[in-house]
């Protein structure tokens, strides 16, 4: 998702105090806090394992040789 597409989203709330929140790791919810706006390079579809988020930040990568990846800039909310 883009920050265009996320804009839009959000912008067809009627109530624009509604609290913005994510999944919990193992269950509940939490509040948006400190977002970065600042991008960094992500690479997308990395990791496979149901248990990793897809994506992972360029600084992270331990298969640097591999050039394969699609290179995006993001935000982490």
């Amino acid at each position: 998702m883009t920050v265009k597409e996320l804009t839009k989203i959000l912008s067809t709330i009627e109530d624009q105090e509604v609290r913005v929140m994510v999944k919990g790791y193992e269950g509940g919810f939490c509040d948006v806090e400190n977002i970065n706006t600042e991008p960094i390079h992500m690479a997308l579809d990395v990791n496979e394992e149901w248990y990793y988020g897809k994506h992972e930040p360029v600084d992270n990568l331990y298969e640097a040789t591999n050039t394969n990846y699609h290179i995006v800039k993001a935000i982490i909310l």
